[in-house]
């Protein structure tokens, strides 16, 4: 054979494939099986931890029917003597649900990044556990948020928390409004006074946009046959959460005030007594009533005195519900100076009326229940607000906040009738228990992901390697020499 035939059949030979063995096919495929099988393990781990993990992570919103007000809470009811700031990161209250709660509190200076505006903090009645829970309005507490008289469910703007379960059920919407505020719990639990309203920006007299009210309707719920009895429109320029509406210790009987008039009522609307009271007067709180259901105690601001830092004290007397006349009280009900606001709770059972006290900032301004935004409104109101119990000698603290963990503040009504408190068990420093799980759930996700990168380019380096191998020995068929041809 010439040299160029020879060459030509060089040429055609190197264009075809390498032979590869039985044995090395095999090898081959093993290697692969093996390659699959260690991604599909570490798949199957990424997977399993989803299923583990995302469910919580996610929560879960039960159907409106399942929200009741029975909270199953210890019969041994007490009160905290302080709270602290919650951790970033504590357990939400669909996370790890609670029996009930002795008191919730808001503030919004927590957590600077991201601030604590929006969210509540419950203390639960056993162990003093935090629990959060996030309304979204940045309403304080008491005012806007209320706790139920057992502790067990949580009232904000548009729904109801159950705290023992997490879930959730929407208000009403009250003759087409927009929004569903609640304004009042009955001692019983199973009617919610709201106020449906509704408001869009308005341009202020100081020339900047404000949120306004413009229209607001007051309304009783039967929370467990969803009943809703609408009772009359509102002033909206005269909503004042907080010290709107209060039932009586019946359940059936509520009295509440829309400008200077306040209005007694039955559930079903029938009027009772109707009343004008002087300005800068209001219903005193939630503890309104008085518990024998006999008197309305009503809170007056006087704007005094010489020599105070902050002009304003505040006095609490007790009306007959009929005819608003002043009647004589055996309960010491002492003026209060230095304060921006006070808010009635109720009654200890040594008949000392159980007060929030709402202190100011150093020289501001001296604010009304007309002020923008609301008395309490943080620009003049120090995040101390502190509960005390009025006795012939002043005050009994019965709580307060370390640091200014509080601004905002709302106390089961069996708490209060329990007159029991104990030294509050403050929550640790530190990331909240939440955020850590996250954490670790974050490194095992990279562990898994990893194992995937890793058993890839390793099992790919080993074949491209084999490959190469291959490639480099080129056979033929055995008794064939070319060259020699």
């Amino acid at each position: 054979m010439d040299s160029k035939l020879t060459e030509t059949m060089r040429d055609s030979v190197a264009g075809v494939s390498a032979y590869v063995s039985f044995e090395g096919l095999v090898a081959e495929a093993g290697l692969r099986r093996r390659h699959r099988a260690v991604v599909a393990a570490a798949v199957v781990l990424v997977l399993v931890l989803g299923v583990i993990v995302a469910p919580p992570l996610v929560g879960w919103q039960g159907q409106p029917a399942t929200v009741g007000t029975t909270s199953g809470a210890s019969e041994a009811l007490s009160l905290p003597d302080r709270v602290g700031t919650p951790q970033l990161g504590a357990w939400s209250v669909q996370r790890r649900p609670v029996a009930a709660a002795s008191m919730i509190f808001t503030a919004e200076n927590w957590w600077y990044e991201p601030s604590s505006m929006g969210y509540v903090a419950a203390v639960s009645t056993s162990g003093d556990d935090y629990r959060l829970l996030f309304g979204g309005w940045g309403d304080p507490a008491g005012e806007e948020v209320l706790l139920s008289s057992d502790g067990g469910t949580v009232a904000m703007a548009n729904e109801l928390v159950e705290l023992r379960t997490g879930k959730t059920r929407r208000l009403p919407s009250v003759s087409g409004t927009e929004e569903t505020f609640p304004v009042a719990w009955s001692r019983g639990g199973d009617r919610l006074a709201v106020v449906g309203f509704d408001g869009r920006y308005m341009r202020q007299p100081d020339t900047t946009d404000a949120y306004t009210e413009t229209r607001a309707v007051l309304a009783v719920w039967e929370i467990a046959t969803n009943q809703l009895t609408t009772i009359t429109e509102l002033d909206p320029r005269t909503l004042f959460y907080g010290w709107l509406a209060a039932f009586g210790p019946d359940g059936r009987t509520l009295a509440y005030q829309s400008g200077r008039t306040i209005t007694v009522i039955t559930v079903g609307g029938e009027v009772r007594s109707r009343f004008t009271v002087p300005e800068g007067t209001q219903l005193a709180g939630k503890g309104t009533w008085t518990p024998d259901g006999r008197r309305l105690t009503l809170v007056t601001q006087r704007r005094c005195c010489d020599g105070d830092a902050y002009p304003s004290r505040w006095q609490l007397r007790t009306v007959d519900p009929n005819t608003g006349a002043e009647l004589p009280t055996t309960t010491p009900l002492a003026e209060q100076a230095g304060l921006v606001a006070l808010r009635l709770l109720g009654w200890a059972p040594d008949g000392a009326g159980v007060v929030v006290r709402y202190h100011p900032r150093p020289d501001a301004e001296v604010a009304g229940f007309g002020a923008r935004d609301g008395i309490t409104y943080g620009e003049w109101t120090k995040l101390e607000t502190d509960v005390v119990a009025l006795t012939d000698n002043g005050t009994r603290l019965l709580l307060a906040g370390t640091g200014e963990a509080m601004h905002g503040v709302d106390i089961a009504d069996d708490v209060i009738a329990s007159g029991r408190t104990h030294a509050g068990k403050l929550p640790p420093d530190g990331i909240g228990p939440q955020y850590r799980m996250y954490l670790k759930i974050a490194g095992l996700a990279i562990v898994a992901v990893l194992l995937i990168a890793g058993a890839a380019v390793l099992t790919n380096a080993i074949l491209r390697r084999n490959h190469r191998r291959r490639r480099s020995g080129i056979g033929s068929a055995p008794g064939t020499d070319l060259a020699s041809s």
